[in-house]
């Protein structure tokens, strides 16, 4: 079963500076999450992570996993190149109720990572083989990465913009799931709203979704 959990504001734990630590931070870059990197030392690219506040690093060198302990993370991932203590750092992040994961050892972790198409920071598209083969999931990406950027167009992630400008918009605006749910398909399949997304033109489209919303209350 894949999964796209809401990391909207939490704090996410990458342990290990690594190739396999970098992977992890690219992917949660996406999250909209705080990101806290710890290892006893970084890449260029890490750095780079650090300078432009995208994630906060501490330097540690690591024997066990009582460091965890002055955290509050919602989730660990143990990325190190040490199997015994990447077992028991996801064990004491259970123990706190994190969710955890190892990248070595997808046996103890609570879920595994997919290889992830990712579209313009819109559209995720994942391909999991549930940690049997990380290997094989990434080949499977590969063949189907091309086919989805062109099934996926331009249009289709202005859509996806416009529909997030939509719900946020009519939030507290109509009191029911029933007519929010209405509103939003509305939008979708007004003529005004395609033409202007054809066009390109966001801006203008957020402004018609506005107008609409106008003549409901």
């Amino acid at each position: 079963m894949i999964v796209d959990l809401n990391l909207h504001g939490d704090l996410v734990i990458v342990v290990g500076g690594g190739n396999e630590g970098l992977k992890k931070v690219n992917t949660l870059l996406t999250q909209d999450c705080k990101i806290l990197l710890i290892s006893d030392s970084t890449s260029r690219q890490i750095q780079n992570y650090v300078k432009q506040k995208k994630i906060s690093f501490r330097k540690m060198r690591l024997g066990n996993a009582n460091f965890l302990k002055k955290y509050k993370p919602f989730m660990v991932l143990a990325t190190t190149d040490d199997k015994e203590l990447n077992r028991k750092i996801v064990e004491q992040a259970k123990s706190m109720r994190c969710y955890a994961y190892a990248a070595d050892d997808p046996e103890v972790s609570d879920f595994a990572f997919g290889s992830v198409i990712n579209i313009e920071d819109t559209v995720q598209i994942a391909v999991s083989t549930g940690g049997k083969s990380p290997a094989m999931a990434r080949k499977l990406k590969l063949q189907a990465e091309h086919i989805f950027r062109k099934v996926i167009k331009k249009e289709d992630i202005y859509h996806i913009k416009l529909q997030d400008f939509a719900r946020k918009a009519v939030k507290d605006k109509l009191p029911t799931f029933p007519e929010r749910k209405k509103f939003l398909y509305s939008v979708m399949n007004d003529n005004h709203v395609k033409q202007l997304i054809r066009d390109g033109n966001l801006k203008k489209a957020q402004k018609r979704v506005m107008e609409m919303l106008g003549e409901l209350i």
